[in-house]
């Protein structure tokens, strides 16, 4: 069977089952690798070695901090000092901005990338980095803010439960029982949230609306399709983690290692920046495969529940169709003879 080239409606916007998203996936992947990666180069990269390098310098702030408490004489009981004095720290503020930054660069390029190539007509045509800056300019403070405004959602469904648990420790007739009893409920149901936001941003990017209507719209697509969804979810899960533990094992070994040398040499720090440096050029170029999968699902569950695909081809009967893009391997061979 051929390959789409992903270069018309048709192509995204078509029902698929499990082994379908994951290879239209990798298909997406290896169809449009040169021209996504070249716009991840240039509008992702440049913040996501900058989060790269908070996360080194944190690292080896928070190795020596450790090694520092560890020497004292009360080393045991001020693990709470240490957990307040890394949050209080400008570094964590830094890394977690940086962090919000850099998924929001991810986010945009990869889905602005897929629906631009989604609404241009011209299948010969190739998306550029700038029309996808363009994008990206456009919608990053609003996509950042849609970023914190699901870690608000999230924290304010969860935030009853732990209300309750606190009025339970303080209680001495055996309230905690039924909090053990309850936590299972309270683990599935923010599963349950969480894998329905999954499809947040694609949605976010590609129909434009605000962000309760997004959340809505995220709900609705996933009701009855939210195993498939999670499953998704957690193949692409393993094969990048697969990928990636190329790099995550080095660079766990090598921030182990300046815990226990941070007194000793100088090339330490040095290592922990460059390892955290290079996991995150590594990523900048796996975490696309979970987005581009998700995407995936959405033009799926689209299909299926609203039949998008299928009143465009509809729309289009009657049309002249488009030329397909020209590989080399279409071209004529010297021996070959044309149509006539």
């Amino acid at each position: 069977m051929p390959r789409l080239a992903f270069t018309q409606p048709a192509d995204f916007l078509k029902e698929r089952d499990f082994g379908q998203k994951l290879e239209a996936t990798f298909d997406f992947v290896r169809a449009h690798f040169k021209p996504l990666g070249k716009c991840l180069l240039y509008i992702a990269l440049p913040v996501a070695l900058l989060s790269g390098l908070a996360n080194g310098i944190f690292q080896y702030y928070l190795s020596s901090t450790l090694l520092q408490r560890s020497s004292s004489a009360d080393g045991a009981s001020s693990s709470w000092s240490i957990v307040s004095t890394m949050v209080s720290s400008p570094l964590y503020v830094v890394l977690t901005l940086t962090g919000f930054v850099t998924v929001s660069f991810m986010l945009l390029t990869v889905y602005g990338y897929m629906v631009l190539r989604l609404r241009n007509e011209d299948p010969a045509a190739e998306v550029t980095v700038a029309e996808v800056w363009a994008l990206v300019r456009s919608r990053l403070l609003g996509t950042i803010g849609a970023l914190l405004g699901l870690m608000v959602f999230v924290g304010l469904l969860a935030s009853p439960f732990f209300l309750f648990v606190g009025l339970a420790a303080q209680q001495q007739f055996g309230a905690l029982a039924l909090v053990g009893v309850l936590m299972p409920f309270l683990y599935m149901a923010i599963l349950y949230v969480v894998v329905a936001l999954s499809l947040f941003f694609i949605i976010w990017v590609r129909e434009e609306l605000g962000f309760l209507a997004t959340l809505r719209r995220s709900f609705y697509l996933v009701w009855g399709k939210w195993w498939s969804t999670f499953g998704l979810i957690i193949v692409l899960g393993i094969i990048l983690g697969l990928l990636t533990s190329v790099v995550v094992v080095p660079v766990t070994l090598t921030t182990a290692w300046s815990i226990f040398s941070a007194r000793e040499s100088v090339i330490s720090p040095v290592l922990t920046v460059a390892a955290n440096a290079l996991s995150t050029l590594v990523m900048l170029f796996m975490y696309p495969i979970i987005f581009i999968g998700l995407a995936f699902q959405y033009f799926n569950l689209v299909e299926r529940k609203d039949g998008e695909g299928l009143r465009s081809l509809v729309d289009r009967i009657g049309q002249p169709a488009q030329p397909a893009p020209l590989h080399p391997t279409d071209y004529y061979q010297p021996d070959e003879e044309g149509d006539y």
